[in-house]
């Protein structure tokens, strides 16, 4: 079996002496796994970071097999971002979260999508809302209901969080406050919705991208 498809590297894993195990979101199949072949010689290791944008082509002799990939680059997305922590921390995070929830062969192209955007507003100057309501609209893409107390705040993690306006009207102004108790809200619902009751450990980069935002 054959295919050709294109998408962001979500995590790498050393497979035997020196091939790597790569998974992807891919617009046409989901999140997907393969084998590459001599991923861990030094011509291929320089391209396959998380977070970069490829184009593969899935070769297996059954359906259900792991199979491999052949791949070529498109965009060196993580390395444009190596001096800036906090922008390559939330390529991380995002990377992380849809690597543990989205389930492996299952389309999401309108995740896809949402996640290609994100990627396409890193030099935007509100890209960190944007990552905010990505993770409100993946939750609600699978599922979720997004719909909390009707009170202007509530108390998450021992704090008193209030309702960022970008919530509900994506042209409010925001500081970064607003940004952490969005990040907080959508914590509370990834952690109660899927995390937990997966027993799934939370992403390190997730947790590391809200330190930035929190004014202690």
């Amino acid at each position: 079996m054959t295919w050709s498809d294109e998408g962001y590297i979500l995590g790498v894993n050393i497979y035997g002496e020196n091939s790597s195990i790569i998974s992807i979101l891919s617009k046409d199949h989901g999140h997907h796994k393969g084998i590459i072949y001599g991923g861990t010689s030094s011509k291929l290791k320089k391209l396959i970071h998380i977070g970069n944008k490829i184009k593969v082509t899935w070769k297996s002799k059954s359906e259900d097999a792991i199979g491999y990939y052949n791949f070529e680059l498109i965009d060196a997305v993580a390395p444009k971002y190596f001096d800036n922590d906090k922008k390559l921390t939330a390529i991380l995070s995002a990377t992380s979260i849809c690597l543990k929830i989205l389930p492996e062969r299952n389309v999401y192209l309108t995740v896809y999508n949402s996640f290609e955007d994100l990627f396409n507003s890193l030099n935007s100057n509100d890209f960190f809302k944007k990552y905010v309501l990505w993770e409100r609209f993946l939750l609600s893409e699978l599922g979720y209901n997004l719909d909390l107390e009707n009170k202007d705040s509530l108390k998450l993690f021992n704090k008193n969080i209030s309702y960022p306006q970008y919530f509900h009207d994506n042209s409010a102004s925001f500081t970064d406050k607003d940004i952490y108790n969005g990040l907080l809200i959508n914590k509370h619902q990834l952690l109660n919705y899927i995390f937990e009751p997966n027993k799934v450990k939370f992403p390190f980069y997730r947790i590391k991208l809200e330190n930035f935002f929190n004014e202690k």
